[in-house]
């Protein structure tokens, strides 16, 4: 692995339906990603949608929308891996509950949510396999919220390899009090660095609670936001140790 490594759930706000505001907030955050010398950013659950069921089929999209082509270029540039929530389109007329990964190199490709809660398959149809992102000689098994529901799931990464478990989520308070245990429960069982990325201080029909967070291998909490502020949660692995910061946007 390389010397340095830095992880980040990206804890943004994301308004309903106001795919300009949200990506000026992504942009904003990648910035600051940048400046921190970010390796992965991982954004909430339809973060640029906001989470939105009844609007998606309208607003989705492809992976190389051309509208996203300013936060891609931040990535390229600083050398960062990107993961975006968004509906994307599929063969059906239902989208799916997806999300956009950028590659430091420029390519794109996408992981579609395997394992749909509530009410979302009115609205979308699950993906059908799991997605890795290897970075620096990590290996990133990618998660959607309802996802992390299924320990078959987080199973499935530790089985292959995988280091880190990083779930993008949209949790309102009764949301989280019920998942966020998950998250020390995979690092201590698989021994990953589990990361949550939540939505900020949203504008929509459900309140996030926000308290993005991540925890280290064995279950220990190493960072976390304290409310719904916007903020990057960072994880960095130096010299064989992990530390942790929260960095405002």
């Amino acid at each position: 692995m390389s010397d340095r490594f830095r992880i980040a759930a990206a804890q943004v706000p994301s308004q309903r339906g106001d795919l300009a505001a949200n990506l000026a907030t992504h942009l904003a955050a990648l910035e600051a990603a940048a400046e921190h010398d970010v390796s992965v950013m991982i954004f909430p659950e339809l973060s640029l949608t906001g989470y939105e069921l009844e609007i998606a089929a309208e607003f989705a999209m492809s992976i190389d929308d051309a509208r996203l082509d300013p936060l891609h270029e931040v990535a390229r540039t600083a050398n960062m891996h990107i993961v975006l929530g968004a509906p994307l389109r599929s063969n059906s007329a239902k989208p799916f509950l997806g999300s956009i990964i950028q590659r430091a190199n420029g390519t794109r490709n996408s992981y579609a949510k395997m394992h749909l809660g509530g009410n979302e398959p009115d609205y979308f149809i699950p993906g059908d396999r799991p997605e890795v992102l290897s970075v620096a000689g990590h290996s990133i098994g990618l998660a959607i919220c309802a996802d992390t529901g299924k320990p078959s799931h987080p199973q499935t990464y530790a089985a292959g390899g995988a280091d880190i478990y990083a779930a993008s989520v949209f949790l309102t308070e009764e949301w989280y009090t019920s998942d966020s245990p998950r998250f020390p429960r995979y690092a201590r069982e698989h021994q990953f660095l589990a990361v949550m990325a939540n939505q900020g201080a949203s504008r929509g029909t459900l309140q996030s609670v926000g308290k993005s967070a991540i925890w280290l291998p064995g279950g220990e909490l190493l960072a976390e936001a304290r409310g719904t502020e916007t903020a990057l949660v960072i994880a960095t692995r130096e010299q064989d140790t992990w530390r942790g910061e929260v960095v405002l946007v």
